[in-house]
């Protein structure tokens, strides 16, 4: 299939960003030769193509047959279209996946208040519908992405928006030093997390809330993404009912430079 790159040697090293700039690996190193593909933006155009058509077509035959189909058949064709829309939107988040853990810009010295306040206009129109309440301490500079990072904090805020409860959101971003690292914590007021899935919520495509709360389920797995790339890790602690805090530690600049970053 065009797009999908399976041309490694034996004993090739499989860097994603050597190999193929922009691309991303489906899999990890350790797998086989046979398994290992690389996805980019070009593959995962292929593999929406046919998606688009299938969902296009039976939306066409039951505009065109409706009243004529028995309930049986209407019912069969409703589980294909929304098959082909869940397939959709999966794809969909794996271009988000690949554009945005894929493909990391060059780090440099950032301003972390500068950050979330760019990553709080990114959702403003969600801030605003919700009439969530986002408040922050005093940010450290870091070395980073800030692209990459200011989608850390989108995601973290935008994903505080949707598993609100009935009241108002209140969203509260601080930062302290651990060591050679800045922790940061996002800490919210909303439905909260039985913690027996605080691990699975940062897996691909991984969702708890499949019915009430809709998505591709990639949010989470890219930051998780974004974070370990940047040599810190991300977790959450929770309870339902309770809120959660998203927590994830970045280097100091301080540490970065002294790395050569």
């Amino acid at each position: 299939m065009p797009g999908l790159d399976r041309s490694f040697a034996p004993g090739e090293s499989k860097a994603p960003a050597a190999a193929n700039p922009g691309g991303f690996a489906l899999f990890p190193p350790i797998a086989c030769d046979d398994c290992y593909v690389r996805l980019n933006a070009d593959s995962l155009h292929d593999l929406m193509s046919p998606v688009n058509q299938i969902s296009t077509l039976v939306e066409v035959l039951l505009q065109k047959y409706r009243g004529t189909l028995d309930q049986e058949a209407e019912t069969l064709f409703g589980f294909v279209q929304s098959s082909a829309n869940r397939l959709q939107n999966l794809i969909a988040g794996l271009r988000t996946y690949v554009r945005v853990a894929g493909s990391p810009n060059p780090s440099r010295l950032c301003d972390a208040n500068k950050l979330l306040a760019g990553a709080k206009a990114s959702i403003q129109p969600e801030i605003d519908q919700s009439g969530a309440v986002v408040t922050h301490g005093s940010l450290p500079e870091l070395y980073c992405d800030p692209n990459q990072i200011g989608y850390v904090f989108a995601s973290l805020m935008e994903n505080a928006i949707k598993f609100r409860r009935e009241h108002r959101p209140e969203i509260h971003v601080s930062a302290n030093a651990q060591d050679n690292m800045s922790v940061f914590a996002v800490r919210d007021n909303g439905m909260g997390i039985d913690p027996t899935h605080g691990d699975r919520i940062f897996g691909l495509f991984k969702r708890i809330h499949n019915d009430t709360h809709p998505g591709a389920g990639v949010g989470l797995a890219i930051t998780r993404q974004i974070v370990e790339q940047h040599g810190g890790r991300i977790w959450v602690e929770s309870q339902p009912g309770l809120g959660a805090t998203f927590y994830f530690s970045l280097r100091q600049e301080r540490s970065a430079k002294s790395l050569g970053v």
